[in-house]
């Protein structure tokens, strides 16, 4: 079972008629768009830790025709995870920091009615924002949440030019993280994870368990990282088409932690976090349900071949044979070509 995201065609649209308006360009323009898209993606390279330079026509028509579709796609990805969890149950108000165009906003926006777009660039943002104007309020900086218990505070791509989650945030009932899938920023949200449990927070995803991540604990390069198909319509292929970068599957790390509400999931649960390792005589995939690292273990002798999505829930059987760090399955349901 693949997870695919595509460009929406409304919003492929609305992407076309604000590069025609703004900049007198079009979608099909693919090397002029490369152009500022790489440019862009230097300037990420050179300057981590840096701001986007909104200001700049080329930052504004890479962000337009490239990072909003990514962006949204691993949005949508994460949202429908929530859904499917039941996380955004009793939440109708969505803070959005660091939101550039309001990005994982649209991704949202059908799950609710109220947005506040926090950016320090807001006059410029905000003429690329897609959202009803009727659903969002822009400010450049906010201090305090009017109604905490209902709001949902979303860190899209923004947390690197923070040192720690502003005080307000953390009285939001619910977070939605989403940060680059580096090591480095991987690592740094499984270290945030453990903050926000110590400080009242029940983590619901990716993590199927409360316990301290073994990724941070049992290992010094693991980390956390999702993974999605992206279906790239024909204008997209052709800007690629001049670029370094490839994206026919997008990555992400992400976290989603709420207040009040605690999660149920079953003992079996496991989460997939690691693609599938051929080696000697066995296939392995590690998983996550607790605080071992572990591994998910297909003798070749058995006839099994099966290909489970990184980041998907999984059951386990609850007398699956355990050996070492392995879990042997000779098939997980749902996936895979042998029962």
């Amino acid at each position: 079972m693949q997870r695919s995201f595509s460009i929406p065609a409304d919003l492929e649209k609305k992407i076309e008629a604000a590069l025609k308006k703004h900049f007198t360009l079009s979608l099909q323009d693919s090397k002029k768009l490369a152009t500022a898209i790489k440019q862009l993606s230097d300037f990420f390279i050179e300057n981590p830790d840096g701001q986007t330079p909104w200001s700049q026509p080329w930052a504004q028509i890479a962000y337009l025709a490239y990072f909003l579709p990514l962006n949204h796609a691993r949005t949508q990805a994460v949202a429908r995870e929530a859904t499917t969890l039941g996380f955004l149950t009793g939440l109708d108000h969505v803070i959005d920091f660091g939101c550039g165009f309001g990005t994982a906003s649209l991704a949202l926006e059908e799950y609710f009615k109220h947005f506040t777009l926090v950016e320090r660039a807001k006059d410029i943002c905000s003429r690329y924002s897609f959202l009803p104007t009727d659903k969002v309020q822009w400010v450049n900086k906010l201090e305090k949440i009017t109604e905490p218990g209902k709001t949902l505070t979303v860190f899209s791509y923004s947390l690197t030019e923070l040192c720690e989650l502003p005080p307000w945030a953390k009285k939001s009932e619910a977070l939605m993280i989403l940060e680059p899938s580096t090591q480095s920023d991987g690592r740094e949200l499984m270290t945030l994870r453990q903050k926000l449990i110590d400080d009242g927070f029940k983590i619901w995803a990716p993590c199927p368990h409360q316990g301290k991540c073994p990724l941070l604990t049992l290992s010094k390069t693991d980390w956390c990282h999702d993974r999605i198909h992206f279906a790239m319509p024909p204008w997209f292929e052709a800007i690629e088409h001049h670029l370094p970068m490839k994206n026919q599957t997008l990555t992400m790390s992400y976290l989603l932690a709420r207040r009040s509400l605690v999660p149920t999931p079953s003992p079996q649960k496991a989460r997939t976090v690691g693609d599938r390792l051929k080696e000697k005589g066995k296939d392995r995939q590690m998983v996550c349900r607790g605080e071992e690292r572990e591994f998910l273990a297909w003798l070749h002798k058995s006839g099994v071949d099966q290909e489970i999505p990184r980041g998907v829930l999984i059951d386990i059987p609850e007398d699956a044979p355990k050996i070492s760090n392995e879990i042997r399955l000779r098939r997980i349901h749902g996936y895979g070509s042998n029962d």
